[in-house]
């Protein structure tokens, strides 16, 4: 296994740590949640007065699904699930920049702990169905586009 489950928590911190850790030679933002409300076109992200409290429930559901380690036999499921969190995040877009890969980067380490390669995004990032996927899950709260593309993109280790 990759991962020791005693050793590492895939939460709120990690998330953040990610970020900080992956860009702070670039950004002197990097870890910090930004402090101002973001659009993308037609799309509203999460108000940045809600943002900690909104990002605490979604790490506080994720943690009490055991981080997905619960369900991670049933491939249907995991992609489901995993579809259904990365979606709260890329319509959290807590960070000012480089979120979408930042979550990208996130789900990959869920997959990676519950016993999967990193998903192939590929083909989906290639012809632009990533990006309408990520659209549907921040206007429409529907994450099913995301789950499709998960579910081609995930391969046991």
């Amino acid at each position: 296994m990759i991962f020791q489950r005693l050793s590492l928590s895939i939460d709120e911190t990690y998330f953040i740590n990610l970020h900080k850790k992956t860009f702070e030679s670039l950004y002197n933002f990097a870890g910090v949640y930004r402090d101002e409300n973001i659009t993308k076109g037609d799309s509203q992200f999460c108000l940045a007065q809600y943002l900690h409290g909104k990002s605490n429930r979604i790490f506080k559901e994720l943690e009490n699904e055991n981080y997905l380690a619960d369900i991670k036999e049933d491939k249907a499921l995991f992609a489901k699930r995993l579809a259904y969190y990365q979606g709260k995040l890329i319509a959290l877009y807590p960070f000012y920049e480089i979120n979408g890969r930042i979550t990208r980067l996130f789900s990959d380490m869920l997959a990676l702990f519950n016993g999967y390669k990193s998903i192939d995004y590929s083909g989906a990032i290639d012809n632009g169905a990533y990006i309408d996927a990520s659209i549907e899950c921040v206007q429409y709260a529907d994450s099913s586009k995301l789950e499709e593309i998960m579910f081609r993109g995930l391969n046991k280790i």
